[in-house]
């Protein structure tokens, strides 16, 4: 059984509290026990609000066990489809598909709490195809991270346009520390050579020339401190034949500098390629020549944000491992996740305490 959360954890959820969604405030008392789990039923002093612990978290009207809950997510997020999974766990497929979605809306809330102000100096931006209901309607993962620590800072799911690019870029920028100064490697896709003065670079309005006519349309300077990288793929049928690199944005001394700090010898976006690997792997919507494709949008949308949020906090990578300056016993290495590598967590999650952390509360250190 996973160890209870202090009360100074919780928060009130009532819209007219007035420490709505404000941890350590020190106005939730336990109210008594129920149910033959024991849960605890916690009071706001504030407000005078009652509220379940489980308030706010997937296993909240769930109609199942945590330990159901916790099996579904455990098994879709390693590449069974829905069916398989309701075979494994004992429930149907409508069940298995109503905790994907709460789960992955309890996955996105997470995500946008925690994912704030990130130090990243350079990102890398790519797409996967995947589709919805039949493969005339595409649905692209967009995706955004950091080659550092293999965070995913942002994932969108749409056609592949420049609507979905402008979402990603969007998106992504609001989560950094210092968006002006980083380098982007992309690979071909034009949008991402047009939209990176506009969503990295500074506004600025261009002097007027004379005093009859339009004013300028306000025009993006991009700072010394930042770059785009561009590496394009040729192709001969479906066969790659050659690649070349090319600075759509900022200066060859910036990138070079970038490039030394990752240990690249050229630029390349190996670091998003192997993520979209591991999410066909994760994500069976995404598995090729396979039957367990999404029939509907949500379910496509919802199982994206939650593997994008086990990959981050649940699931430790061999590539992020740090060696311990003093071995504990015949351990050598530091096993970390993600979020760990990027500074937001100081452990790895299990997915019960990541599954049952409530709206407004944050994972963060």
């Amino acid at each position: 059984m996973s160890k209870e959360l202090p009360l100074e954890s919780f928060v009130c959820q009532n819209p007219a509290c007035p420490v709505q969604h404000r941890a350590q405030q020190g106005n939730i008392k336990l109210r008594r026990r129920y149910g033959p789990h024991h849960r605890r039923l916690l009071k706001c002093t504030t407000c005078g609000t009652e509220f379940s612990e489980l308030k706010g978290t997937p296993y909240w009207n769930a109609r199942c066990s945590q330990d159901t809950v916790d099996a579904v997510v455990n098994h879709v997020t390693h590449g069974n489809s829905f069916v398989t999974t309701a075979e494994l766990v004992g429930c149907h497929r409508t069940t298995v598909a109503r905790i994907v979605r709460t789960a992955g809306t309890h996955a996105q809330h997470l995500h946008d709490l925690n994912a704030r102000d990130l130090q990243v100096t350079s990102i890398q931006a790519d797409e996967r195809y995947g589709f919805v209901g039949r493969k005339k309607e595409p649905a692209w993962d967009a995706t955004v991270i950091d080659p550092s620590s293999k965070f995913l800072i942002q994932g969108e799911v749409g056609e592949r346009t420049a609507t979905l690019t402008r979402s990603l870029l969007v998106q992504a920028r609001e989560r950094l520390a210092d968006p002006h100064g980083l380098v982007l490697f992309t690979d071909g896709f034009l949008s991402y050579q047009t939209l990176f003065p506009e969503v990295f670079g500074r506004p600025y309005r261009p002097a007027r020339q004379g005093t009859r006519g339009r004013f300028p349309k306000t025009a993006y300077r991009v700072p010394r401190s930042s770059a785009h990288v561009r590496i394009i793929k040729e192709y001969a049928g479906k066969r790659v034949v050659s690649v070349r690199t090319e600075i759509a944005a900022g200066t060859r001394t910036r990138v070079h500098e970038e490039l030394q700090r990752l240990g690249y010898r050229k630029p390349n976006t190996s670091a998003v390629e192997r993520q979209n690997a591991t999410a066909r792997r994760m994500n069976p919507h995404l598995a090729r020549k396979s039957l367990a494709f999404a029939r509907l949008t949500v379910h496509r949308v919802s199982l994206a944000h939650l593997v994008q949020g086990t990959y981050n906090w649940c699931r430790t990578q061999r590539g992020l491992r740090k060696k311990l300056d003093v071995p504990r016993g015949r351990q050598q290495y530091l096993q970390r996740t993600p979020a760990m590598a990027i500074g937001l967590t100081d452990r790895v999650w299990t997915l019960r305490a990541w599954l049952s952390r409530p709206r407004g509360v944050s994972c963060r250190a």
